[in-house]
């Protein structure tokens, strides 16, 4: 399968992990294995972290994992701000455009994916001399004025074969992935007996989560498929995306730690 995505909808792959034995005169396990327990111990159930006050998804031991297959394309990437101030783009806030919070780019690398966006004011992009178009989104298609300033439709795109490991994917609008992390998605869709009930299921949950945080809904579209085929899984090609998701939590604790230490 070939994911090709411009803007901030999302597909994300429920993997299944094959479990290994162990050997019974032995303890010790593969790094392969040590990096799998790593992602199950830090994505097993949803839940308020309190210690941190921000909510934290982790993954059912077991059950599936959630793999991006696709990556927003928001200011909240540094990769992204830069290429749209190359193009003439001011990046800000509604806040800061407002003179309510002080100018600044420490949104650090954001994992859309796993981090939820409560506080509801991203960076965005503005022209230099006027306030529009006012994006969320650092890719569209069809955006004309935006165009002019970086808002481009040039699509990220990732290939990979589909193994029996690779049961579900979920390809659905920001008004689904809003309030909902990667994970907690597939792990609603895990419970369903088919692609409908799981669709139904995620339009009713994301609806809700909406109106817990703000007095209006987005857009809120989504596909599910359940996958089945007897081809054996990719090690190396999952352990990839399996790095590439670490290395991002990894950017991301690295860019708060800064912030905190200028503070």
């Amino acid at each position: 399968m070939t994911v090709s995505n411009v803007g901030d909808s999302r597909c994300v792959l429920g993997y299944r992990p094959e479990q290994k034995k162990k050997r019974k005169d032995t303890d010790d396990s593969t790094p392969s294995e040590e990096e799998k327990k790593e992602i199950r111990e830090e994505d097993t159930v949803d839940g308020e972290d309190e210690t941190k006050g921000h909510l934290v998804t982790t993954h059912k031991p077991g059950g599936l994992i959630a793999i991006p297959l696709s990556e927003d394309q928001t200011p909240y990437r540094k990769d992204e701000r830069t290429r749209l101030k190359k193009a003439g783009a001011r990046i800000c806030s509604i806040d800061q455009m407002e003179g309510k919070q002080p100018m600044h780019e420490n949104w650090g690398e954001v994992d859309l994916g796993i981090d939820i966006d409560e506080e509801g004011d991203p960076p965005r992009v503005w022209c230099q001399d006027h306030d529009y178009p006012g994006t969320a989104f650092s890719r569209s298609l069809g955006d004309t004025i935006g165009e002019d300033i970086g808002v481009n439709s040039e699509p990220e795109m990732i290939t990979k074969d589909v193994t029996k490991g690779d049961e579900m994917l979920v390809i659905a609008s920001d008004g689904i992935f809003e309030f909902l992390t990667n994970q907690r998605v597939i792990d609603i869709c895990e419970e369903c007996d088919n692609a409908q009930h799981a669709c139904t299921r995620l339009l009713e949950e994301s609806y809700k989560q909406w109106l817990h945080y703000e007095l209006r809904t987005d857009d809120i579209t989504c596909i599910v498929m359940f996958l089945k085929t007897t081809k054996e899984n990719d090690e190396d090609s999952m352990k990839g995306l399996m790095d590439k998701r670490q290395r991002i939590k990894k950017t991301k604790g690295d860019a708060s730690t800064r912030v905190l230490s200028e503070e």
